[in-house]
């Protein structure tokens, strides 16, 4: 692709590189302060403060599906992309004011690193399946999501600098991740995550405003849209019945909210807070955040699809192939002075950075805590560091060769994969792990493996017969796999209930937790 004239593409350049620079100099420098243990390297020794706990845990978790994915859904689908606020928010929330508090004592309570680690010593589990079972869900679903990320970043290259091919620069986004993380661990992935969600949530609020006041407003948004497809801009898209219902619960509207409580890298934020009453200020702080980020991405693509409507030569491109996923990338191109554009591009690759580092980490530490350490005794040894420093290495190098293939769809691949598995595998046992006095050590495995499997199962099966009223329906997998696990860990957790030491909420004394 090629730049539009008057982008001047040394200031643009130079402003990118400045950015990556300051953000794998951030990372470097913080593993100065980090101490050879094991809690230092994987939870920062449970030292975040509300800030920085949440400004990184939101970043994490709004990855390059927010800048390019989301970006692109409204570009495709119109005003109704807007559901995405309230879909992320009340996960937001709930995490937050519900889950984090609870969660932050209980994994100190039981010295648990890891979330593997939370699980097993929950249920001080003699034969670790439930450990081993947590570490292959992780594994399976980083890599996928991962590997989105570097498809991300292949992407927002190959469109900001003509020159660059697309595996170019999946290798690029690569080695920029992998550099600060490998050396500097969580520590170092929680300060960088912070800036970058600062840089992420002032592009899309500042860039957004600039194209509403610059181009015509809202009133042109909607002008464009009415000529083009008056769908565009029904904000319940008009369905009645069981496609309604498959709306609001599909992965552009409601039905994110079940992955919320099952991410491991936001999770993993919890754990590491100062205290719990950081939780509180840390979700106000998140909410916000979100909504700021949420808004701009949508406002962001429904400009592109207007401005590509009345004619721009730029917003053509979008209709391409995935191009729509390219929105902020071009828009900023064309309408931006090189620095700012470069700054525009510097945030896509945060959004980008701030989730696969943290989800390197943990797959990391899933592998070298959890099983390296763990079950081969050699917890504390600083040959577990090494350990967990080539995992991070090859996972990332494994996820950048799985995406040389350009047909990647951002958006897609993490909400119907990384985050659908991660979210049913996890997010029902930790609820009721956390809640529940009943919960036990069988209905936990059963739920986890069903989480799992059926996240799968029903995106590769799914697939209503023409003519039936299901035809056509989004039914997303996450739901559907989420309240199959939830009735499957109850169901077993009352047929098979653990003694009263080793039961979830119990063993660790349910007062002190709540």
């Amino acid at each position: 692709m090629i730049l539009a004239a008057g982008v001047n593409q040394v200031v643009f350049a130079v402003s990118f590189g400045l950015y990556t620079l300051a953000i794998v100099g951030v990372g470097l420098y913080s593993a100065k302060y980090a101490k050879r243990s094991d809690e230092d390297y994987l939870l920062a020794g449970r030292s975040l403060g509300s800030w920085v706990a949440a400004l990184s845990a939101s970043a994490s978790s709004e990855s390059g599906w927010v800048t390019l994915g989301l970006v692109g859904w409204a570009f495709t689908a119109g005003v109704s992309a807007y559901w995405i606020i309230p879909g992320c928010l009340l996960g937001f929330i709930f995490n937050w004011f519900f889950l984090a508090g609870r969660l932050r004592t209980r994994s100190e309570q039981l010295g648990a690193l890891t979330l593997p680690d939370f699980f097993s010593l929950s249920f001080r589990e003699r034969v670790p399946l439930l450990r081993v079972l947590s570490v292959v869900v992780i594994l399976v679903a980083m890599l996928l999501y991962v590997a989105a990320q570097m498809a991300a970043a292949g992407k927002a290259f190959s469109a900001s600098f003509g020159g660059v091919d697309y595996k170019i620069g999946v290798v690029i986004g690569a080695v920029v991740v992998l550099v600060y993380t490998v050396i500097g661990g969580f520590r170092a992935v929680c300060w960088t995550d912070f800036l970058q969600a600062l840089l992420m949530v002032g592009t899309l609020v500042v860039f957004p405003a600039y194209l509403l006041l610059t181009k015509g407003g809202f009133s042109f948004i909607f002008e464009q849209l009415q000529a083009a497809d008056p769908a565009l801009l029904q904000f319940v898209p008009n369905k009645g019945g069981i496609a309604l219902v498959g709306f609001l619960l599909g992965s552009a509207a409601l039905g994110i909210n079940f992955g919320y409580c099952g991410q491991p890298h936001v999770l993993i934020r919890f754990m590491a807070l100062k205290d719990r009453r950081e939780a509180i200020m840390g979700g106000v702080v998140s909410t916000v955040w979100g909504l700021m980020v949420y808004a701009g991405a949508v406002t962001v693509g429904l400009m592109a699809r207007a401005m590509a409507e009345s004619g721009a030569a730029w917003g053509q491109m979008m209709f391409q192939g995935e191009n729509s996923e390219l929105g902020l990338v071009l828009s900023a191109m064309n309408l931006l002075p090189g620095v700012m554009a470069g700054l525009v591009l510097a945030a896509v690759l945060a959004a980008i950075c701030s989730t696969a580092d943290s989800q390197l980490v943990v797959a990391a530490s899933a592998v070298a805590s959890d099983l390296y350490a763990r079950l081969g005794g050699k917890r504390g040894q600083q040959s577990n560091m090494v350990v967990n420093r080539a995992v991070v290495l090859v996972l990332g190098v494994g996820a950048a060769l799985m995406v040389m293939n350009q047909e990647v769809k951002v958006y897609t691949y993490v909400l119907t994969y990384g985050w659908a598995i991660l979210g049913a595998a996890f997010g029902p046992q930790m609820i009721l792990l956390l809640f529940w006095k009943r919960a036990s050590y069988a209905g936990c495995l059963l739920g986890m493996l069903t989480g799992f499997a059926m996240a799968i199962i029903w995106k590769q099966c799914y697939a209503p017969a023409t003519g039936s009223a299901w035809h056509g329906v989004e039914i997303y997998n996450l739901p559907v796999a989420f309240v199959a696990a939830l009735i499957v860990n109850v169901t077993a957790s009352l047929i098979i209930p653990s003694p009263a030491s080793r039961a979830g909420v119990g063993s660790v004394g349910s007062d002190s937790a709540d």
